[in-house]
């Protein structure tokens, strides 16, 4: 009975992650719909008007992250060197938007600077605090991460992929530049 709880237990927490396309999953947003227009938070506190940020690239790299996400953690370097040192000196904008899945759980500035510095993020982290902002937009989504999308400059999302991040996300970005 024990191996067996265990086993499930494992299976709910493997699949929360990694787990890329499930059939059941509902998704507010996709490919080629608006990002919403939300207010997410810098790491030292600061409102950024996220849409406001997107028009300021011709295409941004757009994830979420999450403390209970490995993979989320894990893709940090392949998003330092293929993305932000790939793409270095073009006007594309790189962000994860740390969230969290329970409602009271909700992540703090704190683990937006500690997230930064220990993945030796070289791209912006941004934070959901109220946890109202992309939830209602992405629904099961955000509890099946890493979830990646590109948008462009008019707020479109031009792809969008739960799973591991695909090997061409550099090109699949450059794909939308002018």
């Amino acid at each position: 009975m024990k191996v067996t709880i265990l086993s499930a237990l494992f299976a709910l927490v493997a699949g929360a992650c990694d787990s890329g396309d499930k059939d059941g999953t509902t998704t507010l947003v996709k490919s080629g719909d608006l990002y919403p227009a939300v207010m997410v938070q810098d790491c030292d506190g600061n409102p950024v008007d996220f849409r406001a940020w997107l028009a300021t690239h011709d295409a941004s790299y757009v994830t979420f992250g999450a403390g209970w996400c490995t993979a989320c953690q894990e893709e940090a370097p392949f998003i330092n060197d293929e993305l932000v040192d790939g793409l270095a000196g073009k006007s594309v904008g790189i962000a994860q938007i740390l969230i969290e899945k329970q409602p009271g759980e909700a992540p703090t500035t704190g683990l937006c600077a500690s997230w930064k510095s220990s993945l030796e993020a070289r791209y912006d982290v941004l934070v959901d605090v109220s946890q109202e902002n992309l939830a209602p937009f992405f629904g099961a989504a955000v509890d099946t991460l890493p979830l990646h999308m590109v948008v462009t400059k008019d707020a479109t999302i031009r792809f969008y992929k739960r799973g591991a991040i695909p090997n061409d996300m550099k090109a699949i970005i450059e794909g939308w530049l002018p």
